[in-house]
């Protein structure tokens, strides 16, 4: 208990610093917070599946944290004092942008509807939401898919003309909603907290940094706990929505049968029932770390049985595979290390996985780097791309507890589209400012 309350509070402090301190919304100051905060949840020790953790284990997270801050401070002083205020071009053509979300709508709908064509349902429709979700990522070209979930970008990116724009036509509004309604509609399909979290949180941090320079201390708190608040609501409701679609025959003869019973019986937490809907923001944070123990105990290095790299490469073999080129067949041993039904272990799991203790070292260093170019850009060049992009990346940085996102071939292809869209954007300003001299 003690490790707990210390840890809360450190989390608490840094979140404090992130919204309100010299370096206000400081990526490395979120990403302490967030990991001080659920090594703090994670104490208390609720399931009996949960071990207690090893010297190693905490020698790693402590490597990780402190690296990982040291870098982003020692760079983002440096690259701060190179880079020069330019608070000028952070417009968005109207025109530009109808065409572009006209485009964007059009393609996640049409995509939609193929799979839906393909597979006469959608998932949140199917008697497993999960098991319908793998069926179309193993089955659909990955194009289409990618584009049938297109609205997780660009509802942001809708957002970021509303807060950037003073004065919008009623018209145009309107037709900005619509989209994002749409968008949001598309998203809900999968019943994946993932994709309608990801929006969320990427038009929250659009909005901080956009008004960075002149938000107030009650603006702050208000949004940060309206996020927070339809962020761990989605949480909560999602998983227990698909758990009971998917599992409340098993249970027809339980009078007590409740969305979170298939999690009760599977972590076997016991809280009372007016309190299990606590269970999924639990497991999320302690499970994870939990399977990051678990990873630390399995790969170590009195066997050397790392990858050397191997793992990290895997993320490209859907680019290998179109390429004709050889692809890396690493497969994970899931099962002899973590429960069967979690096998996901943190932002730290393929650095370790791969190279051990100098895979945390090297990506807590250049994760700090990469946050500090971000951060410095966006602070002092608030252009779309440089503010999505750092939207973008403190998204991941939400998600270092869970997953390691750089893992997913999507990050690249949404790192590649903002690039895109960016330059569009740009390339069409740079047109229209030639245009008007002349």
């Amino acid at each position: 208990m003690i490790l707990f309350i210390l840890f809360i509070i450190l989390g608490i402090a840094f979140s404090l610093c992130y919204i309100w301190g010299k370096e206000k919304f400081s990526p490395a100051n979120l990403m302490l917070a967030v990991w001080l905060i659920s090594i703090g949840v994670a104490q208390l020790r609720l399931s009996p599946h949960e071990n207690k953790w090893t010297v190693d284990f905490w020698l790693v997270l402590f490597l990780f944290l402190v690296l990982f801050y040291l870098s982003f401070l020692i760079v983002n002083n440096k690259i701060g004092k190179k880079i020069t205020d330019n608070k000028k071009n952070i417009l968005i053509d109207k025109k530009i942008l109808f065409f572009v979300a006209i485009g964007l709508t059009s393609a996640s709908l049409l995509s939609n509807l193929y799979i839906f064509w393909q597979f006469k349902t959608m998932p949140i429709f199917s008697s497993s939401p999960d098991r319908m979700r793998f069926i179309i990522n193993k089955n659909i070209f990955g194009l289409w898919e990618y584009l049938a979930l297109l609205p997780r970008l660009y509802i942001p990116l809708l957002f970021f003309y509303l807060l950037s724009i003073k004065s919008i036509s009623r018209k145009y509004k309107l037709f900005i909603w619509l989209n994002i309604i749409l968008g949001f509609l598309l998203l809900f399909l999968y019943a994946s907290r993932l994709v309608i979290i990801l929006p969320i949180l990427l038009t929250y941090f659009v909005y901080i940094y956009l008004k960075k320079n002149n938000i107030t201390f009650k603006k702050i708190i208000i949004s940060s706990i309206l996020v927070l608040l339809v962020v761990g609501f989605i949480s909560v409701a999602i998983p227990a929505f698909r758990n009971y679609i998917t599992y409340k025959d098993y249970y027809t003869d339980s009078l007590d049968y409740t969305p979170f019973t298939y999690l009760v019986n599977l972590s076997g937490i016991a809280v009372p029932a007016e309190l299990q809907w606590i269970i999924p923001l639990y497991i999320i944070p302690s499970f994870n770390l939990q399977a990051m123990l678990q990873a630390t105990t399995y790969y170590n290095t009195s066997v050397n049985n790392f990858y050397q790299g191997a793992y990290y490469l895997t993320v490209f073999n859907p680019l290998l595979k179109i390429l004709h080129l050889p692809l890396s067949n690493v497969i994970i041993p899931w099962e002899p290390m973590f429960l069967s039904w979690w096998i996901t272990a943190t932002f730290l799991f393929s650095a370790w996985a791969d190279f051990g203790y100098w895979g945390i070292i090297f990506i807590a260093i250049l994760w700090g780097i990469i946050l500090a170019v971000a951060y410095q850009y966006a602070s002092k060049k608030p252009t779309y791309l440089s503010i999505m992009l750092m939207s973008y990346f403190s998204f991941v940085v939400i998600m270092s507890i869970y997953t390691d996102y750089l893992m997913r071939a999507e990050f690249y292809i949404d790192v590649f589209f903002i690039f895109v869209t960016g330059y569009i954007f740009l390339k069409f300003k740079n047109q229209t400012t030639q245009k008007i001299d002349q």
